[in-house]
């Protein structure tokens, strides 16, 4: 490990070797420092060089104005070199050119700076001022930080107690995400995402107020929560019903990360889980990678076989409850329903399993704790597995077919909610409702919201051919969707500027796919005036240019484009952009 991070900065650090510098190998980091790893310090009389490790799946750049901070004194980067590697070989190197992108092959730097003060103890890395690139803390005592977390409340289960069914129910599912520093004092709010599809209303992500994450519903979810390194994404359970509380310790997950620990950090170090459903999280989280390890890449004929291997590792862990052994068995089993019905979509199994009965999932209702909708309900019938899930599975469905249709923008009767079960009732009601007021609108709105059929072309012809329907007028194309943050705050800038405009020859044209659920698309139009398209995800995808949004393009009244411009920076650049194509407009 020493010996690759020092290939960065061998010839900038040559003294290094001699012994005449200091060397900070490792050096613990409070926050910051997961795209743009320190990993050597070296305190030199003429300047602090610093080897980083660069994460990036894509292009990356530095800033030339990249410096240290240390008790209000900066000291200045003064040159750099960057290296490309391949199994810890330097294949290549060259100086630093901040205005070049480089490749994520270019995956170390070497950075020079003004030397630090010799009383400097802690200091920061500071490319620009909200860069992912900002580390801070770095320590140059080669000790660590103080963990945050004390011990890990106990469970409130005797440990030979089963896990018990429970009954699906209409309700709130909350998690409250607590990320500390090595102080004890909490970082920012909202440092987690959950992500989340609620199935009946196609919503793309919970509802959150600071760092308490909620979802009123009808059954269970499996939501992801993006934490600090070095867990990146995992599952939570989201139980309508029940409460969650996850802690964890910035300082401790990022040096994990970084691996600044001679051993490995006990997991309750790092992240701990507080609740009633405390102890399932917990084997949910250990056991995260479980699908990706055990049957990915396990083939057809010895998917069971491997089933059977996970199912006695977890029934022989020690630390495992029994509550949780029966727990880590559905978790398994669920894993293994989800490879197996990829295998039946491919063609590589049929839906008839000959070891469906020996499942426990799907037999009783411990089974609602990972069964949240109606995707093994085929499975179910061609097994002739009957019962408490299955019935919840039909209900679903049918529930689930309403739900389209609603989604679909159409308002159903009354009489269409009598053979829905009570349980989802009130939340297609809801959607019905919502859907009805929507379509109001958009008939109110419907001198100024034009909804256009999509055209007979390709993907490629598409903005071209829009162009050519709409001659002699300046377009302003907003590529969007309804989940887009940016898109809806570019949207939401954009329209008192409007008024500018009326009786000008500009048109405003609005364009998304099918990631935007209808009824939300119908409902946020209805207060956009403008031309608007729902394109197929095969025309949106093959818009040329179309990397991601919001994107915006300014057609003149020629036809030709004007400006385009990727992302939403601020809406004064779209408006300069928009009056100057309108001062250049002749018909």
């Amino acid at each position: 490990m020493k010996q690759i991070i020092l290939l960065a900065i061998a010839m900038m650090a040559a003294s290094a070797v001699l012994g005449k510098d200091k060397v900070v190998d490792r050096p613990a980091i409070s926050s910051g420092g997961t795209t743009f790893r320190p990993c050597t310090v070296v305190l030199g009389k003429s300047a602090t060089t610093i080897g980083f490790k660069v994460f990036s799946g894509g292009t990356w750049r530095l800033s030339a104005d990249s410096h240290l901070d240390s008790e209000g004194k900066t000291y200045r980067m003064t040159k750099a070199t960057v290296f490309k590697r391949a199994k810890g070989q330097v294949l290549s190197r060259e100086a630093f050119d901040p205005s070049k992108h480089y490749t994520w092959e270019y995956d170390s730097v070497s950075a020079e700076f003004e030397p630090l003060d010799k009383k400097v103890k802690v200091f920061d890395f500071v490319e620009t001022e909200k860069s992912n690139f900002n580390t801070q803390g770095i320590r140059l005592d080669g000790k660590h930080y103080p963990f945050a977390l004390g011990k890990p409340t106990p469970y409130p289960y005797d440990k030979n107690e089963p896990l018990p069914p429970i009954t699906p129910q209409y309700g709130k599912a909350r998690y409250t995400l607590n990320v500390y520093r090595h102080d004890g004092t909490k970082t920012r709010d909202n440092t987690a995402m959950f992500g989340l599809n609620n199935r009946f209303s196609d919503d793309r992500f919970l509802g959150f107020t600071e760092n308490i994450y909620e979802i009123e519903a009808s059954s269970t979810y499996l939501a992801a929560v993006a934490a600090p390194y070095p867990f990146q994404q995992f599952s939570v359970l989201m139980v309508p019903g029940y409460e969650t509380t996850i802690n964890v310790d910035e300082t401790a997950s990022i040096g994990s990360y970084a691996k600044i620990y001679k051993k490995p950090l006990p997991t309750e170090r790092i992240i701990q889980f507080e609740g009633p459903l405390a102890d399932l999280q917990q084997v949910t989280f250990d056991e995260r990678w479980i699908y990706h390890n055990t049957f990915y890449n396990t083939p057809a004929d010895s998917l069971w076989e491997a089933l059977q291997g996970k199912v006695q590792q977890i029934e022989k862990n020690k630390a495992y409850s029994r509550r949780q052994k029966d727990y880590g068995r559905l978790w398994a089993e669920s894993r293994y329903l989800m490879r197996y019905m990829d295998d039946v979509k491919e063609g590589a199994a049929t839906l008839q399993d000959s070891h469906a009965a020996d499942l426990a999932l799907l037999k009783d209702g411990r089974s609602f704790y990972l069964v949240g909708d109606a995707t093994y309900l085929d499975y179910a019938h061609a097994n002739h597995i009957g019962g408490v899930v299955t019935e919840w599975m039909e209900d679903y469905a049918r529930a689930m077919n309403l739900a389209k249709r609603i989604r679909g923008m159409e308002t159903v009767p009354e009489t269409a909610f009598d053979t829905i079960p009570s349980i989802y009732r009130k939340e297609l009601q809801a959607m019905n409702d919502s859907t009805r007021h929507a379509i109001e609108r958009l008939r109110e709105a419907a001198a100024e919201v034009k909804v256009m059929d999509t055209p007979d072309c390709t993907g490629e012809e598409f903005i071209a051919t829009v162009v050519r329907e709409n001659p002699g007028v300046v377009l302003f194309f907003d590529l969007w969707a309804t989940w887009c943050g940016p898109c809806m705050s570019g949207i939401k800038a954009m329209e008192p500027l409007k008024s500018q405009w009326v009786g000008r020859p500009i048109r405003f044209v609005y364009v998304t796919n099918e990631s935007s659920p209808a009824n939300q698309w119908t409902k946020q139009i209805a207060s956009m005036p403008g031309i608007h398209y729902r394109l197929p995800d095969a025309i949106w995808m093959a818009i040329p240019h179309l990397s991601s949004i919001p994107q915006y393009c300014i057609y003149d009244s020629q036809g030709k484009l004007f400006y385009e411009q990727t992302g939403f920076g601020g809406i004064d650049p779209l408006k300069e952009k928009i009056e100057e194509a309108l001062s250049s407009w002749h018909p």
